[in-house]
């Protein structure tokens, strides 16, 4: 019974269920008879089952709430539990589901009048709507193109088209990381009062109203106090001010604490400086030392110290492992909960830390023209799925491999992984359509879609999840999607249940990872066209009318007694 009990014990982690738990007992109560008792086989006692299954539960990550079935299939162990990730792994080799522009899920959905309304506007307009702040959907459209030729007609058009396009996430920072994201990826913009929010590149200034630094913080704070064994990393990227570049490019003297950590006593001290700093103390004067940082850097470590959450510079997360980026983002030092660091290269800009993998003459979008020698069809769009979006698809699978598989490379504008991997810590895998005004143009005025249509309607997102599952890529680390509402719990488990990415290796007797385990259960989430919706509108409601008259004669005939039921064939009753 001990033998099997601690031989159980070495593999709790890795069991996240009750049903596979009991049959790792069978086994192990049997292997433990063979090597030590070979003449009686030991039995495991309710009271040590249940004291490993209680182990069990707390161990491995479980995502509450798991009550809808749509949530429970999208995981390979039941009820909603994954294996908690392995610390051994290089942080460039763990892979994490990436938010794309995570903070745009703050944005409230547009509703079909507005989007009309939308539409019309930018027609009566001449294409280009002056402002647009008091939309239902809380999107502030001025003003995207700081700086560019407003004079330019096509410019002010696509301005305003590209608006719809904005949006790439649903839900605050908690549901995408309770949808599956580990990462996320963040675009801040300081305004000129000094508060902190975001924006989609050259598309939406997300409202001050909807969405600060300082509450995404704390939502993901308590994401993390929630799920206190997963590791949570924000990405900075593309770092904007409202007075424009000038306002970036100067620098402030502030204080370092990048590398401070809280001790036994929560007092904060710098190992790397213990004898003296840059000012000339000793530690017995002073326990902090001072730099230089771009002004926008200055801004967000003050953010992140208000609401105690470490940010580093990439190379502090270059050459170390998952265990060890946990050490630097836990939260307990700080009186958190959980594990949760920001980074960038703490550059003019907050530049991201890894390789992008964007290549502007290779880019994937949902919607575009056709050459003009094809005739079958004026446009190729992914969401018609029958006929071009096969193509479409096809080329975007090409693109999100060649991100992966690819010979390494540090070219910024060629695909594939990197070359120096101490100066870009992490490879980035943009699995979703990308954005250009064509697309968008098409996509509104012909398609009558928005970006989270398009997501939905080609099932990008399953298709991504099916390569994952195939193995396809050699290597995934950071995988960026649109909507990870949708599908996006179904690319972390198969992520985390990937051999060797969590506590469960392939070579372990028990228990099961990577292509052995089911492919999970996607939501497609696919509607029916209007077409077909009033078709069925039309039948049910005939059924309806049918089944009413029915009921109608056949209790009228019941108030008139008894019948006498005779049918007459060919002149005889029968």
């Amino acid at each position: 019974l001990w033998d099997a009990f601690v031989a159980a014990n070495r593999c709790v982690k890795q069991v996240p269920t009750l049903l596979t738990m009991m049959r790792a007992m069978k086994l192990l109560a049997a292997r433990s008879a063979i090597s030590v008792r070979p003449r009686r086989r030991p039995r495991i006692g309710w009271l040590s089952f249940m004291f490993l299954s209680i182990i069990i539960y707390t161990q491995a990550f479980h995502r509450a709430p798991c009550k809808k079935i749509a949530v429970k299939y999208q995981f390979q162990f039941s009820e909603c539990y994954a294996p908690n990730i392995n610390q051994d792994l290089y942080l460039n080799e763990a892979s994490f589901v990436m938010a794309h522009d995570a903070a745009t899920g703050y944005i409230h959905s547009k509703n079909k009048n507005n989007y009309e309304n939308s539409i019309n506007a930018i027609a009566n307009s001449g294409g280009y709507v002056e402002s647009w702040e008091d939309n239902d959907d809380g999107m502030n459209y001025n003003n995207y193109y700081d700086g560019q030729d407003q004079g330019s007609t096509w410019n002010k058009v696509s301005t305003g088209l590209l608006a719809l396009y904005g949006k790439t996430q649903v839900g605050s920072v908690y549901q995408q990381l309770n949808d599956g994201a580990r990462a996320l990826d963040l675009r801040p913009k300081i305004y000129n009062n000094g508060t902190i929010g975001f924006h989609h590149g050259s598309l939406i200034n997300i409202p001050l109203t909807s969405i600060t630094l300082g509450g995404l913080l704390e939502d993901a704070k308590q994401w993390c106090n929630d799920n206190p064994k997963e590791l949570v990393i924000l990405f900075h990227h593309e770092l904007t001010h409202e007075a424009g570049y000038n306002a970036l490019s100067s620098e402030v003297y502030t204080e370092i604490d990048d590398f401070y950590v809280a001790d036994d006593d929560g007092v904060s001290t710098n190992d790397d400086e213990e004898s003296s700093n840059d000012n000339g103390y000793n530690d017995d004067e002073q326990k902090s030392s001072y730099s230089y940082y771009y002004s926008g850097i200055a801004k967000l470590k003050q953010v992140y110290r208000d609401h105690d959450v470490p940010y580093y510079p990439c190379d502090m997360l270059s050459g170390i492992t998952v265990g060890e980026a946990m050490g630097l983002a836990d939260l307990s030092k700080l009186g958190g909960k959980g594990y949760l660091l920001a980074v960038d290269r703490h550059d003019m800009y907050a530049s991201f830390c890894g390789k992008a993998n964007w290549a502007s003459d290779e880019l994937v979008t949902c919607h575009s023209k056709n050459d003009e020698r094809d005739e079958t069809s004026q446009y190729q769009m992914c969401t018609d799925r029958k006929n071009t979006g096969m193509n479409k698809l096809s080329a975007l699978q090409e693109y999100v491999l060649a991100s992966a598989n690819n010979d390494a490379t540090d070219n910024a504008y060629e695909l594939g992984p990197p070359a120096d991997e101490s100066y870009y810590p992490f490879n980035q895998i943009q699995g979703f359509w990308q954005v250009d005004s064509t697309s968008v143009t098409i996509g509104v005025t012909h398609a009558a879609s928005t970006l989270l249509d398009d997501n939905r309607r080609s099932n990008v997102n399953a298709e991504m999840v099916q390569l994952a599952y195939d193995k396809k890529f050699t290597k995934i680390n950071l995988f960026a999607m649109d909507n990870v509402a949708l599908n996006g719990n179904a690319m972390f488990s198969v992520l985390r249940n990937g051999c060797g990415q969590s506590v469960i290796t392939e070579d372990d007797e028990y228990f099961v990872c990577g292509k052995n385990l089911v492919m999970p259960h996607m939501n497609v989430s696919q509607r029916l066209p209007l077409f077909w919706n009033i078709i069925l509108i039309v039948v049910y409601s005939s059924l309806f009318i049918m089944v009413s008259v029915m009921l109608i004669q056949a209790f009228g005939l019941r108030d008139h007694g008894p019948q006498d039921h005779r049918v007459e064939c060919n002149g005889v009753l029968i």
